[in-house]
C-alpha cells in the first residue's frame, strides 16, 4: 500500500513544477510579441502612417493579427509604450550643450540641437500630442518631455537671465521656452511649411528679442 501511494505522489512535484516553466513561457512570449509591437507602431508612426491599424502591426511585426488584437486590448497602453520606446531610440540627440561662450554662439547651438531633435520624433510626436488628451500615461511624459527642454534653456541663458528683473524674469524664460519649444518649431514646418533652415532662422529672432538686449 505504502508503494502505491508513493507512486502517483512522486510524479506530483514535477508536474507542479512544469506549471511555473509554462507560465514564464507565455509571459516571455507575450513580452516578446508586446516588443515586436511597439517596434512596428513606431516604424509605421515614422513612415508617415499616424493611424495604424492591426493588421498593419501584424504584417511589420511579424505576429498574428489575433495577438495584435489581443495586445491592442488596452491601446493606451502600447502608444504610451511606443512614446517612451521613442524617448529611449532618440535619447543620444538630447546632449549637453556648453553654457559658455557668446550669446549668438549657445542660441546657434541650441538651434542646431532643436532642430536634430524635433526632425526626430515629429511623427510620432504628433501623434502624442493628439493621444494625450485621453491618455494620462501620454500627457505625463509629454508634460516631463517640456520640463527638460525648459530646464535646458533655463541653464544654457541662465547669465542673460540673470540680468533681468526678478519681475520679469520668470516671463523671460517662458517665453524663450515657447520659441524654442516643440509646439513653435512643429507650427513653423507644418503650418507655415517652411524649410529647417528658414525655422531655425525664425526662432533666433524671437530669442535675440528676449536675451539680446
Amino acid at each position: 500500500m505504502q508503494h502505491e501511494q508513493n507512486g502517483p505522489r512522486g510524479h506530483q512535484p514535477d508536474q507542479l513544477s512544469d506549471q511555473p516553466q509554462s507560465q514564464d513561457g507565455r509571459t516571455l512570449r507575450r513580452l516578446n510579441s508586446f516588443d515586436r509591437a511597439i517596434d512596428a507602431l513606431l516604424d509605421l508612426i515614422e513612415s508617415g502612417n499616424s493611424s495604424p491599424t492591426a493588421q498593419q502591426i501584424a504584417e511589420k511585426s511579424g505576429i498574428s493579427v489575433r495577438t495584435v488584437f489581443r495586445l491592442t486590448e488596452d491601446i493606451e497602453q502600447l502608444h504610451a509604450a511606443a512614446v517612451h520606446r521613442q524617448v529611449i531610440r532618440t535619447s543620444h540627440l538630447y546632449v549637453h550643450l556648453p553654457v559658455s561662450g557668446s550669446l549668438s554662439a549657445r542660441i546657434r547651438a541650441l538651434i542646431e540641437n532643436r532642430a536634430t531633435v524635433f526632425e526626430a520624433i515629429a511623427a510620432t510626436r504628433r501623434v502624442a500630442d493628439r493621444l494625450a488628451e485621453t491618455s494620462p500615461q501620454i500627457a505625463e511624459a509629454l508634460d516631463f518631455h517640456h520640463q527638460l527642454l525648459r530646464a535646458q534653456v533655463a541653464q544654457l541663458f541662465d547669465r542673460e537671465l540673470s540680468r533681468i528683473s526678478r519681475v520679469r524674469r520668470a516671463d523671460a524664460l517662458s517665453a524663450v521656452d515657447v520659441a524654442a519649444g516643440w509646439e513653435s518649431w512643429d507650427h513653423l514646418r507644418r503650418i507655415q511649411g517652411l524649410s529647417i533652415t528658414s525655422s531655425g532662422r525664425v526662432v533666433r529672432l524671437l530669442i535675440e528679442g528676449v536675451l539680446a538686449k
